[in-house]
């Protein structure tokens, strides 16, 4: 054979085998043992109990569908949205204001929505002392309210929201502070430091169980706010559908078992899940657009 045909013929071979080549990540499917899907969590509670409770419902859910999983925890929701980004996180475990970054930034989209206490939504509250006087959301112009943290949902961003639609301008009209947590919010209406507290709904019965009894007589709430969609489980864009559906499938069979719930609610207290829709989480960016919130800056 003439050497230049022969070096012509080896390099089409080896150009044939280079294009049929693939590295081992990509040459698995995603869900195998050897490109296991990737489910992130964050350290809402107790990070060791996240930890171990993360890994065991991917090794059930494993079991349940077929399908193999990691478990990561990450340091913060924006890390689990920009890890979902890139691709290296497939299913995310979020709470409203971070998915609606997601769904933005990525496309993301919420498939279920936990339950706690019978629903798939919460409340806000703002709180008075029983005999203060103070019966309307406008008698609160001048006094002065707690909030439990800048970034509280249910505690500073809903109330706000109620506020400002009711025609009061918080920085304005209000001598605002911060607390540090719900319960603080709360004891320092109690102790007199404040004239109104923002908290989620059970705050107070909470407090009430710790010792505080008399909190459900001495205090009042004035106004509750609009339902807040709960926290969510939301897959990344591209993810093939059908690998949507056995996951989606696969929790909520978990979720209706006795092992399945008993390692959500260790997780985060969840009761159970149910389907959700991107829209369930338009009030969430209503509350966004009227307060002119940078999204991303609220998670950090």
């Amino acid at each position: 054979m003439p050497r230049l045909l022969y070096t012509f013929l080896l390099l089409t071979l080896l150009l044939l085998l280079a294009g049929c080549y693939k590295p081992q990540s990509e040459s698995h499917e995603l869900g195998s043992a050897e490109n296991p899907l990737v489910m992130a969590f964050v350290p809402s509670t107790e990070a060791e109990k996240v930890v171990s409770s993360g890994e065991e419902l991917c090794d059930m859910l494993t079991a349940q569908t077929g399908l193999h999983f990691n478990s990561m925890v990450a340091t913060s929701y924006v890390g689990i949205v920009e890890a979902m980004a890139a691709d290296k996180v497939q299913v995310g475990w979020l709470p409203p204001m971070a998915y609606v970054f997601a769904n933005e930034r990525n496309g993301d989209q919420a498939i279920l929505k936990v339950v706690r206490h019978g629903k798939s939504t919460y409340r806000g509250q703002i709180l008075v002392m029983a005999d203060s006087g103070i019966e309307t959301l406008e008698d609160l112009k001048g006094k002065r309210i707690a909030y439990p943290d800048a970034a509280s949902t249910s505690g500073h961003l809903y109330p706000k929201t109620l506020l400002i639609e009711s025609g009061i301008d918080p920085e304005l009209d209000l001598e605002e502070n911060f607390s540090g947590s719900h319960d603080a919010a709360v004891l320092a209406l109690v102790k007199g430091s404040v004239d109104a507290a923002c908290c989620f709904e059970d705050a107070r019965t909470k407090l009430a169980e710790s010792g505080l009894d008399d909190i459900m007589q001495s205090t009042r709430v004035l106004s509750y706010t609009p339902e807040i969609p709960a926290d969510n489980v939301s897959v990344t864009s591209e993810l093939d559908p059908e690998l949507t559906r056995r996951i989606t499938q696969g929790l909520l069979t978990l979720a209706g078992s006795e092992e399945g719930a008993r390692i959500l609610f260790e997780l985060y207290e969840i009761e159970g899940l149910e389907a959700a829709l991107d829209a369930d989480y338009d009030p969430v960016r209503r509350m966004a657009s009227l307060l002119g919130l940078d999204i991303e800056e609220q998670l950090d």
